[in-house]
């Protein structure tokens, strides 16, 4: 997770405050699995939990993913029973972005290994997302996702999109906040990106609608 880009995708005056659960570096099915176990989750929670915030978001992508089309309904009912202020997780915000954007076919560019695309494209499937193609980088870690540079994460971005009229990017690791705008003006469609989609859900729930530019169009919309 790019911890600073939280802090550059909030209006003046709006704190955000980060914790971190244990990790192996390894992105694989199992090793995500493990890491995002609910108990891991709430432990996390409850040390946010002190600084009464108003929103609580699992910020990752995969680990929202994985456990099914309701994995992350789940999380956030944990959360939310354990702490009492809403929650949300990277995919649920995702979904809501897609649905906001009015996307009716994504193009996805992804950094994970083929083994987590297949179980997200699995649970886009079960939501009903439309997808029509997906590029994958197929990087094994996460400090792999985190040293790409951005020109790779453009290249894959435009291979991505074909006929889809809104592009995603996932994995909270990636570096593509700057390239949001770049993206969007020179592709024409709208780019759903995982921290920027992740950071205008908490917003919105935590009840701030103001808008905040430079990053895409979604962090535009009340």
């Amino acid at each position: 997770m790019r911890d600073a880009d939280f802090h550059r995708l909030v209006p003046s005056g709006v704190s955000v405050h980060i914790t971190r659960v244990a990790f192996k570096n390894v992105g694989t099915v199992d090793a995500i699995k493990e890491m995002s176990e609910l108990t891991n989750l709430l432990e996390a929670a409850r040390l946010l939990a002190h600084v009464e915030p108003s929103c609580i978001t699992w910020a990752d992508t995969s680990g929202s993913f994985l456990f099914g089309p309701e994995g992350d309904l789940a999380q956030i009912k944990a959360i939310e029973g354990e702490i009492g202020v809403p929650a949300s997780t990277t995919s649920s915000a995702c979904l809501k972005a897609f649905q906001k954007l009015g996307a009716s076919k994504v193009s996805i560019a992804s950094p994970y290994l083929n083994e987590v695309n297949e179980k997200m494209l699995e649970f886009l499937r079960a939501k009903g997302v439309p997808f029509s193609h997906i590029e994958s980088l197929e990087l094994r870690d996460s400090s792999q996702i985190a040293r790409t540079t951005r020109e790779i994460v453009y290249r894959l971005a435009r291979k991505a999109l074909r006929d889809g009229d809104t592009l995603f990017i996932p994995c909270t690791d990636f570096f593509d906040l700057d390239l949001i705008d770049l993206l969007e003006k020179d592709l024409s469609v709208p780019v759903v990106a995982a921290n920027p989609a992740t950071m205008w859900d908490a917003l919105r729930l935590s009840g701030i609608r103001d808008p905040v530019r430079g990053f895409g169009r979604l962090m535009t919309l009340a």
